[in-house]
C-alpha cells in the first residue's frame, strides 16, 4: 500500500502537534515494510520556509511589544513586566531552535522510511496545468501534481493520500482525480492510520 504524505505531515511529526503519534506509528509501519510512505521532495523543503515565517512573525511580536512593556516598567506598579517579558522573549527563542532541531530529525527519519518523489519538470508542467483548473495555490499544485504523477506511473494496487490541508485539498476535483487511482483521502491522520491498520489486518 502506498501511503502519501506532505508538508504538513512533516510538520505535525517535527512540531511534535495533536497527532504527532499518529504520524509516528505511520513512519514505524514503513520501516516494517508494510506500507509504503511517499513523500514529495517538495514537501520536505517546504516546511523551512514555514518555519522562518513563524520565527520572523515571533521576532516582529517581540519588537512590537518590548518597547512598550519597557516604557510600562518605569512605572512602580508595572515594574517586574520587565523580567517576565524577557522569559517569555527567551521561550519565543528556544522554541525556534526546537522547531528547528524537531525539523531537521523528522527529515532524516523520513528520508530513511519513505519514498521521495523527485521535483522534475514533468511534475511542474502538470503543477502549472492545477493550479488553475483546480484552484490550487502554487505550493499546494506542485505536492499534488506530484502524487498524480506517482500514482500514475506505479499504479498501486491500494493507496491513500494523508492531509489535514482540507480547505484546499478536499476539493471535488482532487477528490476525483484521486478515484481515478482508486487512492482515498483521509483529512485527518489518525483516520488514515485507522484505515491502514484495518487493511493491513485484512492482508
Amino acid at each position: 500500500m502506498n501511503v502519501y504524505v506532505e508538508s504538513n505531515f512533516v510538520l505535525e511529526q517535527a512540531l511534535e502537534q495533536e497527532q504527532c503519534e499518529s504520524c509516528e506509528q505511520l513512519i514505524g509501519i514503513a520501516f516494517t515494510g508494510s506500507l509504503k510512505l511517499v513523500v514529495p521532495a517538495f514537501s520536505l523543503a517546504e516546511p523551512h520556509g514555514t518555519l522562518l515565517n513563524k520565527k520572523n512573525a515571533r521576532s516582529r511580536l517581540e519588537n512590537d511589544l518590548r518597547p512598550q512593556l519597557y516604557e510600562l516598567a518605569r512605572s512602580r506598579a508595572y515594574r517586574e513586566i520587565s523580567a517576565t517579558f524577557d522569559e517569555y522573549a527567551d521561550l519565543l527563542t528556544r522554541s525556534a531552535e526546537r522547531e528547528r532541531a524537531g525539523l531537521r530529525r523528522t527529515i532524516e527519519l523520513l528520508l530513511r522510511a519513505a519514498e521521495v518523489i523527485p521535483l522534475d519538470s514533468g511534475v511542474l508542467d502538470m503543477a502549472g496545468d492545477m493550479e488553475a483548473s483546480l484552484e490550487l495555490s502554487a505550493q499546494d499544485s506542485i505536492v499534488f501534481a506530484s502524487v498524480m504523477s506517482h500514482l500514475g506511473d506505479t499504479k498501486p494496487e491500494q493507496s491513500c493520500f494523508l492531509n489535514r490541508n482540507t480547505r484546499d485539498f478536499d476539493h471535488p476535483g482532487v477528490r476525483k482525480m484521486l478515484d481515478e487511482f482508486g487512492c482515498k483521502f483521509f483529512g485527518r491522520f489518525d483516520e488514515g492510520l485507522r484505515y491502514i491498520e484495518a487493511r493491513l489486518a485484512n492482508i
